[in-house]
């Protein structure tokens, strides 16, 4: 029996294999993620095949630099793609911000529900009849359940519609999938512990984790926001950003600590954060964090897909998998969307945007992997689904929009794009300026 590649027996200080293997994985998702960003394609996915073209499954291991593998996972590199993926939910919950979850309105959140609860359902109740267990099913379930807001955002933002009021419905609606994605994740992972999963059992988690996380946000709410305004008030040079950062991970322990996953108290701090008056500064230094720990999380989740184990069996239930998340996502999102808009082209492009999946999606794939609770086989159709509908449902979302485009469109386009005022006359030699001739 062959011994499992990603932990190969190293000579090196484990830390020091864990930064290699981390500097060798930002170094090709950088290149990886520019080549797809000129193709009008998302980074996320070039980064996720970095990783998995340079795992210890692949050339990760077959190139051998002072007789070590090039790429080793072990505890440090794990370590190393927790803290990323507490600050992607971080970021998440900095654009969602409390003020926001407020004012995105019933419909958005009827969209996201009736899409989440089809898309859970169906897939728990077929991988069930497949013969998976409970655990298997219902993580494959939770999977499918979370919308990419980055995907979608960014088709949106290309095309200049984010401040349609469809955009806005629909960027809401993929914001709320995020936290119910987050709320099953919490009950997923608690019915796992538990072994038990009753129809009580699971009203009674959901309550829980709906208590305990507002609980922590409402704390969370009133004291980071106040805690961050007085870092403002100090003279030293990254106040605010360490309170920030400090917060995120204190609330990832908390939330650790009382049984939930840690990035479901990333994902709330960040939520709470967003009330602070350093909002924009805030938001604009973890989008430099993420430009590091980001691609860490993508290459290492991509790294841990064995593609040695890739075979028509698994393509074939990739394709499954990626066929039950686009149908389900579509028909219990058109419902809903359908209700609100009242025009089928309308419904459509809302339903293709709540399509793609990825970053959460990823996080609990990642999670259901190292708790034994899905087989390498089932993670590699999860991470090839995720980059199918990370691919399809953009490409579809643009040309939809580009054919049809919805009402408010132009308006849109008028208010973002505004033409430059002429520049001012200089004056003739010798002649005084109007405003200095009115002072004087």
């Amino acid at each position: 029996m062959s011994a499992d590649p990603s932990m190969v027996a190293s000579a090196m200080d484990p830390i020091l294999r864990a930064v290699v293997t981390i500097s060798v994985l930002i170094f090709f998702a950088k290149i990886f993620a520019s080549i797809f960003s000129s193709m009008k394609l998302p980074e996320v996915i070039g980064e996720l095949l970095a990783g998995v073209v340079f795992s210890p499954y692949a050339l990760g291991s077959g190139i051998i630099i002072f007789g070590e593998p090039l790429v080793v996972l072990n505890n440090y590199v794990d370590a190393f793609a927790e803290i990323g993926a507490i600050m992607i939910l971080f970021s998440m919950g900095l654009n969602m911000g409390v003020t926001s979850l407020k004012k995105t309105g019933g419909w958005a959140a009827m969209i996201a529900a009736f899409g989440d609860i089809t898309a859970f359902v169906i897939a728990y109740e077929l991988y069930r009849r497949m013969g998976f267990s409970d655990a298997t099913a219902l993580f494959v379930a939770a999977i499918m359940v979370a919308t990419s807001l980055a995907i979608t955002a960014r088709v949106l933002e290309d095309l200049d519609l984010l401040e349609t009021d469809e955009g806005i419905l629909l960027v809401n609606a993929v914001a709320i999938d995020d936290v119910i994605g987050v709320a099953l994740l919490a009950v997923v992972t608690s019915i796992i512990s538990h072994g038990n999963v009753g129809a009580y059992e699971v009203a009674r988690i959901i309550a829980i984790f709906f208590t305990l996380w507002l609980l922590m946000l409402a704390v969370g709410a009133y004291v980071l926001p106040r805690m961050i305004e007085r870092f403002m008030s100090l003279e030293a040079e990254g106040a605010v950003e360490a309170a920030s950062i400090a917060s995120a991970f204190v609330m990832a322990a908390i939330a650790g600590s009382i049984g939930l996953s840690p990035i479901i108290g990333s994902y709330v701090a960040g939520m709470a954060v967003a009330g602070s008056r350093a909002l924009p500064h805030i938001k604009d230094f973890i989008r430099h964090i993420n430009t590091i720990f980001s691609p860490i999380f993508f290459t290492v989740m991509g790294a841990k897909m064995n593609i040695g184990i890739i075979s028509d069996q698994i393509i074939l239930g990739a394709l499954v998998m990626t066929a039950l998340a686009i149908v389900t996502k579509f028909v219990g999102c058109f419902s809903a969307a359908m209700l609100k808009v009242r025009e089928v082209l309308g419904a459509t492009r809302i339903s293709v945007g709540m399509i793609p999946r990825g970053e959460l999606g990823l996080i609990i794939a990642g999670l259901a992997l190292s708790q034994g609770a899905i087989t390498e086989s089932i993670y590699a159709e999860a991470i090839l689904m995720v980059i199918l509908t990370s691919v399809i449902a953009p490409v579809i979302l643009s040309s939809l929009y580009k054919a049809a485009p919805p009402e408010g469109a132009e308006e849109a386009e008028k208010t973002t794009v505004s033409p430059m005022p002429p520049p001012p006359t200089p004056p003739k030699p010798g002649e005084i300026p109007e405003e200095e001739e009115e002072v004087s």
